[in-house]
């Protein structure tokens, strides 16, 4: 018997789901089913935050979880700062710290595993002072200062010590974000503020010489505490702290280095007793090199190392054994890796003549 078919169905109001609305309802589950998941795993396993940055534009502190980075450099590196202070005099109540914040003068860095550590030429040290430095209080046994730095070294009695690692100038970025490190009055606690550099190779003064700094580091905010050490974020010193004309600028790290070189093998610092221009950075000039030129003093100071080397106002030095001068690598800083007594070439341009001009330190 032949089947009969319907040539007619009734119309139904119901619709298959579109693939929007199953994308809508996957999102929604998926929402719920992690925020339940988030809810059950803090429950179960609480998270574990630690303060270590307390901002300085708004002090508030950032929780930053244990797994960043940051978090293990800045605990590395707190061994390798000190703080400076003016030792107690009186009896010490039980409800007194025993260095409070007005006896705190400033920051040290640890230079040398058995006991020296820098600071600069703006804290007043004298051996009567205390260090912390590792939860330990020390004596200062020792003072040596680098004029050229800026810088002072005292020495306490201490061994297997971390010293910091530096950074050389060439590396630094503008914008690059760094941090310091410093000693907390009233505990063995450390605080740590971020800032970012704004200026890699900042001049005070037009006029550059040879036997002085020429150039500094300068950030976006620098902590009013003096010589505190900042730190890039591969845990390398990038410079100290250095008040000049109620301006707080960096003191490189790359003549902090050297400054540890010439204590370490009992050394002078080279002066050559020149004063110049960096053509490359003052406006009107578009030729690379360093001016011999002072607009008041004597370029070449009498009976210097230049002097008797026969330099003269206005030549244009080049070079240094090879090495050219530009903007970021002056004069000043190319001699900082000679020694007194070490022979160099200086090649120069005088009346538009190139000719090598031979001195020994």
């Amino acid at each position: 018997m032949e089947e009969r078919k319907k040539h007619f169905e009734r119309p139904s109001t119901y619709r298959p789901p579109s693939l929007v609305n199953l994308t809508i309802l996957a999102v929604i589950f998926g929402v719920l089913a992690g925020g339940f998941g988030y809810l059950l795993s803090k429950s179960i396993w609480p998270i574990k935050d630690i303060d270590y940055l307390n901002l300085i534009n708004n002090q508030q502190e950032v929780k930053v979880s244990l797994e960043q980075p940051f978090v293990n450099i800045a605990s590395k590196y707190k061994n390798s700062a000190a703080g400076i202070y003016t030792a107690q005099n009186k009896r010490i109540d039980l409800d007194q710290a025993v260095f409070p914040t007005t006896k705190f003068l400033g920051s040290a860095i640890v230079v040398t595993s058995d006991g020296w550590l820098m600071t600069t030429d703006q804290i007043n040290i004298t051996t009567s002072l205390k260090v912390i430095l590792e939860d330990e209080i020390y004596d200062i046994e020792e003072i040596k200062e680098d004029e050229f730095s800026k810088t002072l070294f005292i020495k306490i009695d201490a061994s297997y010590l971390q010293p910091v690692n530096f950074q050389l100038t060439s590396d630094i970025q503008v914008g690059e974000a760094v941090f310091t490190n410093i000693d907390t009055p009233n505990n063995f606690k450390h605080s740590f503020y971020p800032s970012t550099i704004s200026n890699n190779h900042y001049s005070i003064n037009q006029y550059l010489s040879t036997d002085e700094l020429d150039y500094y580091i300068q950030l976006d905010n620098v902590q009013e505490y003096l010589s505190s050490p900042y730190f890039n974020m591969s845990g390398n010193l990038v410079g100290l702290s250095y008040n000049f004309n109620q301006e707080n600028i960096l003191i490189p790290a790359e003549y902090l280095k050297q400054a540890v070189k010439h204590l370490l093998d009992n050394t002078e610092r080279v002066e050559l007793g020149i004063r110049y221009l960096d053509m490359e950075n003052n406006s009107g000039f578009i030729r690379k090199g360093n001016l011999v030129y002072h607009s008041s003093l004597r370029a070449v100071e009498y009976n210097s190392v230049g002097y008797i080397a026969g330099l003269k106002a206005g030549d244009q030095i080049v070079s240094v054994n090879n090495e050219i001068i530009s903007s970021t690598n002056t004069l000043t800083s190319i001699l900082q890796n000679y020694r007194i007594g070490d022979t160099i070439v200086f090649k120069i341009l005088r009346n538009e003549v190139e000719q090598d001009i031979e001195v020994v330190l």
